[in-house]
């Protein structure tokens, strides 16, 4: 397989639909965040505990899944131009609750904003955040943009990522737990999800 093609040169590239494309359309550049996003799990999944073997292999189902969010981007949605194409759904965001739920009693209750950092896979795991809510916000903007036959695609997306979002914040935490690192606590703010960091 030949690397490089010389066909980005002029500043564009090819999607799905094999559409060509500025690198800095909207599709594309939540193509980059996605693909940021996969890199950081990829990293952070080499600082996992050890005796916590399953907390790799969901990381991993979720870079696989990420190549399907990726591909809706894309398609904006219009998965009748790649009708075999594997698609996230309620399915997946509610195999992501079970993960959560499953670290939750573990963690101590939390009282403030959780300023990301601590232990090396604390840390890996909060830039992961932070790009899996821009990759987010990209993708809301395809969705807010999409017509009615992209929409539904588009929003099983978002709602993913939404989720992945809760996770991520969720797996620092419980990295930080297991590696017995206390957390930095910045402000002091009432109920679980007032101004946590998590995205919502």
């Amino acid at each position: 397989m030949q690397i490089y093609t010389r066909q980005g040169d002029d500043g564009k590239t090819m999607l799905l639909d094999r559409q060509r494309v500025w690198k800095d359309d909207p599709r594309v550049q939540v193509g980059g965040a996605l693909d940021e996003l996969c890199s950081w799990i990829g990293v952070a999944s080499a600082h996992m505990p050890a005796a916590r073997p399953e907390l790799v292999t969901q990381l991993r189902e979720v870079q696989n899944e990420l190549f399907a969010v990726g591909a809706a981007a894309q398609l904006a949605g219009r998965m009748d131009k790649q009708p075999t194409m594997r698609m996230v759904g309620v399915k997946e965001c509610e195999r992501i609750e079970g993960w959560i739920d499953a670290m939750k009693p573990e963690l101590p209750a939390m009282h403030g904003f959780i300023a990301p950092g601590g232990c090396a896979a604390a840390a890996f795991v909060h830039v992961a955040r932070g790009v899996c809510r821009r990759a987010e916000s990209g993708m809301v903007s395809l969705l807010r943009n999409a017509d009615a036959e992209g929409a539904a695609t588009l929003a099983d997306a978002v709602a993913y990522l939404n989720r992945l979002s809760d996770f991520l914040f969720v797996l620092a935490r419980f990295c930080n737990h297991l590696n017995g690192v206390e957390e930095t606590v910045i402000g002091r703010v009432g109920g679980e999800c007032g101004g946590c960091g998590c995205g919502g």
